[in-house]
């Protein structure tokens, strides 16, 4: 799940849900009332709740079925569902290779329709630091910036009755399409 380790096993399919308070952050800094969000990781629902409580129309999809939207959207095989914003938390997999996937997807989604304006997703803070990635953040014409989470998540509830204590941060990275200028768009925002 990330680079400090916790000592649980990992969720199957890194089924980590995403408290709302994480899509309020974002919501702070893009405007997704009244715009069509595509959810393409929802699993059982509570980023796309938390994206309708903000007056999107969204569109929750996933790789299986969990009774919550459409489900048997596999996103990496370029399934193309119409939206004018993607936002997810994708699944992560070994060595980020599953994130890294679902950004080269979303890009791909740029270049085949003008209609979607944002990709949107959660990712450990560092994530854009890696060499191997800079294709995708400071080379990327369509990246814009990140929105820094000033808090922790917590990811799942301990039950041995020690106080959670997550030690990763993450941020929302952001993806524009058409590509914006930095005088748009600062590189680096933070959220409550």
């Amino acid at each position: 799940m990330g680079k400090h380790e916790t000592g649980y096993p990992r969720s199957p399919r890194d089924f980590y849900p995403t408290p709302s308070w994480v899509v309020d952050c974002l919501a702070q800094h893009v405007p997704v009332k009244g715009q069509t969000v595509w959810e393409p990781a929802c699993g059982d629902g509570r980023m796309a709740r938390a994206l309708k409580a903000h007056g999107a129309k969204v569109i929750a999809s996933d790789i299986v079925s969990s009774g919550r939207g459409r489900a048997r959207i596999d996103f990496l095989d370029g399934t193309y569902v119409p939206c004018d914003v993607i936002v997810t938390n994708p699944p992560f997999g070994p060595r980020g290779k599953l994130a890294t996937a679902f950004i080269e997807t979303g890009l791909d989604h740029f270049r085949r329709s003008d209609k979607i304006k944002l990709l949107c997703l959660l990712l450990p803070c560092d994530f854009d630091s890696a060499i191997t990635r800079r294709n995708l953040f400071g080379d990327c014409a369509y990246f814009g910036g990140k929105i820094v989470l000033r808090k922790r998540i917590t990811w799942f509830t301990r039950s041995d009755g020690v106080r959670e204590a997550p030690k990763e941060n993450h941020s929302w990275f952001l993806w524009s399409n058409p590509p914006r200028s930095v005088a748009d768009w600062p590189a680096l925002l933070y959220a409550p």
